[in-house]
């Protein structure tokens, strides 16, 4: 959706546009996902289908299959054949100005919602040859098949440095480089770092500059702490959404904050724009 065009999802998207870059490896004519489609679904509209899908893999990789979103889908979305362009409609990754125009300003989300679903970054990984940003948002390729609020945690406990500072696809990484690569973006970093002048000065800053674990590595970022916003900046509504996605505490088992948040953020993203659709029913 853009203040243009209010339609929302429409089961288009284009293939020409580098934001939709990897998407023709899972919706092509032998991919598993549209296989399924075609086979056993084609009676839904592919926006339809497209929901219906990300809501059975959120079921599946969240905690106990606690976050079933079934009582949130409606259907009767109407498919578009041809949507050249609409890859605008995405933010780009260059700080929250893009979270703000995308997610606030053209679909009215609110800052919880928006960080309620940037937190779906807690599953699978960047992959440079598609965005040019490479990693996984949590600790490693296991926890990156699990949905819940790890991604939050990471935002607090790892040492955050910028990766490729005043490149194109600069983004930020944590560690010495061993194991499993990691990333966060600068619209990820936003939500509880002003780094907007950082980013735009091409100063090297890192979330954290101390603890053994955690120690930020890149020796000019070192000399500089990331700042956090003060509570008379606008975006610190995002940080505390972002605290309160931990669910008491960064070591608690607790992801209902961020469950409950999810299911209700999704639900407005997903019907955004939309006329006349329904509920499931309970029986038939």
């Amino acid at each position: 959706r853009d203040q243009r065009d209010p339609m929302g999802p429409d089961g288009c998207y284009d293939p020409s546009h580098s934001n939709n870059d990897g998407l023709e490896t899972i919706w092509c004519g032998n991919c598993d996902l549209k296989k399924l489609y075609v086979q056993k679904y084609s009676h839904l509209s592919r926006a339809d289908f497209w929901v219906a899908s990300a809501n059975a893999v959120v079921r599946l990789t969240s905690i106990d299959n606690a976050l079933d979103l079934r009582d949130t889908f409606m259907w009767g979305r109407k498919d578009r054949d041809t949507c050249r362009g609409s890859g605008e409609r995405l933010p780009q990754p260059s700080g929250c100005d893009e979270v703000e125009d995308v997610f606030l300003r053209n679909m009215g989300l609110s800052w919880k919602d928006a960080v309620a679903l940037l937190g779906a970054h807690t599953l699978g990984r960047g992959d440079r040859s598609f965005s040019g940003h490479d990693g996984t948002w949590v600790d490693t390729d296991k926890d990156a098949q699990v949905f819940d609020k790890q991604y939050y945690e990471a935002l607090f406990t790892n040492a955050w440095r910028p990766r490729n500072m005043g490149g194109q696809k600069q983004d930020w990484t944590t560690g010495r480089g061993h194991g499993n690569t990691r990333v966060m973006l600068n619209t990820d970093m936003c939500l509880v770092f002003d780094i907007e002048e950082n980013v735009q000065r091409n100063m090297p800053c890192c979330s954290r500059t101390n603890g053994q674990n955690n120690e930020c590595v890149d020796r000019e970022a070192a000399m500089r702490r990331c700042p956090m916003y003060s509570k008379f900046n606008r975006r610190r509504e995002a940080t505390d959404a972002v605290r309160d996605m931990l669910g008491g505490s960064i070591s608690s088992k607790n992801n209902a904050p961020f469950y409950i948040a999810f299911a209700r953020a999704w639900r407005k993203a997903t019907t955004v724009g939309q006329n006349n659709l329904s509920p499931l029913k309970n029986s038939c």
